[in-house]
């Protein structure tokens, strides 16, 4: 304390307390900082340190990435389906560039050898302290070859190298497109399986790195930093399409299409019944995948090209996304008289109806104030129920549904897994809602009556065929899948994928009498132009009209026409769906368009997939011969061979040897058929002119073939059944040769029989 004496104020000393208590103060306050600067430090250190060394390897390192090598796809056997092609990425060390008439000299010359902008690399160059600029990406063999005698022409070694990439290659071009899908420019899958099973192609992508300074320059150092990680390449996938049941599938569907002028393409889906793989899935209208950006309808592609500015941009958006689809596993569509398929086994199921039960058809019946047609005018009269199917007798099934009813039809229908996506491993199936069908308390009297024999819902391609697998391989339900396999890139595999059973929905009982029904409706009934020799094919048709479509007062709505089925009937293996979307042809049926086509594909497939064929005795009588090797014998001699191989002969010339022979050895040649023995060098050579077979029946083409010395083959009816009968009568189609061509006697000509049909 200060006091006021004589003199003025006097201070008095600190004391020693005063001093001891600054200490105090002073420690503490160093104390808080250290502290401070403790908990900083250990935040920055511990809490953020992983953060902050990033930061300063950042800043420190330049980081460049090396592609790995995408897994390829391959089929069933093998067979590459997608590849990844090896490119080359072309890099440039501006640091080792000696002067600046080698800057100019690489840019005036590598920028026309590699394409790339002059301006644009004569800076790239300029940057001294840089030991990494990519010039060009992705460049082919040949290219870099020519690179690679550039450089080492002009001494550059030290200053370019070439890091390997990748490019996506499919070798097949357009087959499978909409199933496979694509990659962008940077590998990365932006559609179909390639989107789907992403993760498992890609691989893990590696880095190259460089040291540099500050602000963003190599080191300026005598000695380079680099480091390489390689990339790890990626899985493959082994698919169980088969490319060869594919191929099959792919050509006579857009035959089909073409043929009957189906406006909205069409689709087609081969599946193993027991296991549910996928052997085939073809949209006709696919695209080149190697160019998918590229409109691959040259009307499409005209139509586009005369528009302008934000219409033409649009139009081409709408035009690939139409191209991209993969219809069976997105489109919806009423699935007509196949759904009577699975109201047949409800009704069965249930115990409401069995193969002696009567259905009374007077050609229509009013359900909820609305008329329902049969197809057939006036009716099929009374009926048993399997000839209800085969006559896909629309009244029948308006009364079977209704014994089923309503309750136990939705439990049935949501069984079959049309109230849900299939789960098939793909991109694109489309989600499936309660607006697509009725649900058991909408099934009303006009609702059940309609959806009984396949209108007023929609379903999915995939969901039918899975359905009809279901019905045939003992009532299991069973998931669509079309990888089996993943496997490394040293061929090990990865991973096996097991067939999935979701739910038993009818008994085994039930399922093979449903399979004896269907056999019969193909094999002489409302569905036999699907017959296949020595399979016994099962299965339905089905057109459907487009019950929603707005068309104008007095216009008819377009229809969908399809048939599902399956063979052998009695050992179910392979199922298959054909539909063609909004078809213009003289006649739209099913089982006229449709169902031909499916016996195309199961003719073809069946055998390829060794699946042995089972003759019935007239099968057998029928089954065409193969023309034996006579040629150089004596006429007699060959006279009696061809006798004895139920063939036909006819001699031309005066010779005791047969010089040729028409068809030639080992043709294959219809039972009775003939075989033409030339038995001089320089005579005549007769012509035979080719009918026109089409619209003839059997009987008439047989007719005009023997009178013109032609052999005819005959495709697509069932043995013996050349007189029609309640389901039409079959006429002739497509002819392998065209009509009026001149030919050798004897030449084999193969005719189409289609029977003309209104079975819905």
């Amino acid at each position: 304390m200060a006091k006021t004496g004589k003199k003025g104020i006097v201070t008095k000393a600190p004391t020693r307390q005063m001093w001891r208590r600054s200490v105090v103060v002073l420690v503490v306050l160093i104390g808080f900082c250290f502290s401070a600067l403790t908990g900083r430090l250990a935040v920055l250190q511990i809490a953020q340190g992983d953060e902050w060394q990033q930061k300063a390897v950042s800043q420190q390192l330049s980081d460049s990435t090396i592609s790995p090598k995408r897994g390829s796809i391959y089929d069933t056997n093998l067979t590459p389906l997608a590849q990844s092609a090896t490119v080359w990425t072309v890099i440039m060390s501006p640091k080792d560039i000696p002067d600046d008439d080698t800057r100019q000299k690489i840019a005036d010359e590598l920028s026309l050898m590699l394409e790339v902008d002059h301006d644009k690399l004569l800076e790239k160059t300029r940057k001294v302290s840089s030991q990494y600029e990519v010039v060009k990406s992705k460049i082919e063999l040949a290219l870099r070859d020519a690179l690679s005698e550039w450089v080492q022409e002009n001494e550059l070694t030290g200053v370019f190298r070439v890091i390997e990439d990748y490019k996506r290659y499919y070798p097949n071009a357009t087959m499978l497109s909409p199933v496979l899908g694509f990659t962008g420019t940077d590998n990365y899958g932006l559609y179909g399986l390639e989107a789907y099973y992403e993760e498992t192609l890609a691989g893990k992508p590696g880095r190259i790195v460089t040291a540099k300074n500050g602000w963003g320059d190599d080191m300026p150092t005598a000695l380079k930093f680099e480091k390489t990680v390689d990339a790890e390449d990626g899985n493959s996938l082994v698919l169980t399409i088969d490319s060869v049941v594919q191929r099959y599938a792919e050509k006579y569907l857009a035959n089909a299409v073409k043929e009957v002028g189906a406006t909205n393409r069409g689709a087609a889906i081969v599946m193993d019944v027991n296991t549910g793989a996928i052997l085939a899935m073809a949209t006709e209208g696919g695209f080149d995948l190697n160019n998918p950006m590229t409109i691959a309808n040259p009307d499409t592609a005209a139509a586009i090209a005369a528009l302008s500015g934000d219409e033409q941009s649009e139009a081409l958006r709408k035009a690939r996304q139409a191209q991209w689809v993969n219809k069976p596993i997105s489109d919806f569509y009423e699935p007509g008289s196949v759904f009577k398929v699975f109201t047949a086994a409800m009704a069965l199921e249930e115990g409401v109806v069995d193969e002696s039960t009567q259905f009374n058809c007077n050609g229509f019946l009013m359900r909820g104030g609305a008329r329902m047609n049969c197809h057939k005018k006036g009716g099929h009269g009374l009926q048993p129920f399997p000839l209800c199917i085969s006559n896909s007798c629309n009244p029948a099934f308006i009364q079977i549904g209704e014994r089923v009813g309503a309750e136990s039809f939705f439990k049935y229908f949501t069984g079959f897994g049309f109230t849900e996506k299939t789960g098939i491993d793909m991109l694109s199936e489309s989600k499936v809602t309660d607006v697509l069908y009725h649900d058991a308390g909408e099934l009303g009297e006009s609702q059940l009556a309609a959806s009984s024999f396949g209108q007023t819902f929609k379903v999915t391609p995939i969901q039918m065929i899975t359905a009809m697998c279901a019905a045939a391989n003992g009532g299991r339900l069973m998931q669509p899948y079309v990888v089996r396999q993943v496997i490394d890139a040293q061929g090990d595999v990865v991973k096996n994928v097991e067939p999935v059973i979701k739910r038993q929905v009818i008994s085994s009982d039930t399922s093979a009498r449903i399979s004896r029904i269907l056999a019969d409706a193909v094999n002489g009934g409302g569905s036999k132009n699907a017959y296949v020799a020595g399979y016994r094919m099962a299965g339905k048709t089905g057109t459907s009209d487009k019950t929603d479509q707005q068309v104008a007062e007095g216009v008819k709505k377009d229809v969908v026409a399809s048939f599902s089925g399956f063979a052998p009937a009695d050992n179910p293996q392979v199922a298959i769906l054909v539909l063609l979307d909004e078809p213009h042809a003289p006649i739209n049926f099913g089982g006229t368009i449709s169902a031909p086509v499916a016996q195309k594909i199961m003719a073809d497939a069946l055998p390829y997939l060794g699946i042995e064929p089972v003759y019935t005795e007239q099968e057998l009588a029928n089954m065409n011969r193969t023309t034996p090797d006579v040629k150089d014998k004596e006429v007699s001699a060959a006279q009696n061979i061809i006798d004895n191989s139920s063939l036909k002969y006819k001699v031309v010339g005066s010779g005791s040897t047969v010089l040729r022979q028409v068809p030639e050895a080992g043709t294959s040649i219809p039972k009775n058929g003939m075989v033409v023995l030339y038995t001089e060098e320089n005579g005549a050579e007769q012509k035979a002119i080719v009918p026109d077979f089409q619209g003839k029946t059997l009987s008439q083409a047989n007719q005009a073939a023997a009178a013109a010395d032609i052999n005819l083959q005959i495709a697509g009816v069932i043995s013996g059944a050349d007189n029609g009968g309640t389901q039409g009568e079959a006429k002739g189609g497509r002819q392998s040769v065209e009509a009026g061509t001149e030919v050798k006697p004897g030449t084999v000509v193969e005719v189409e029989f289609i029977y003309e049909d209104n079975i819905a």
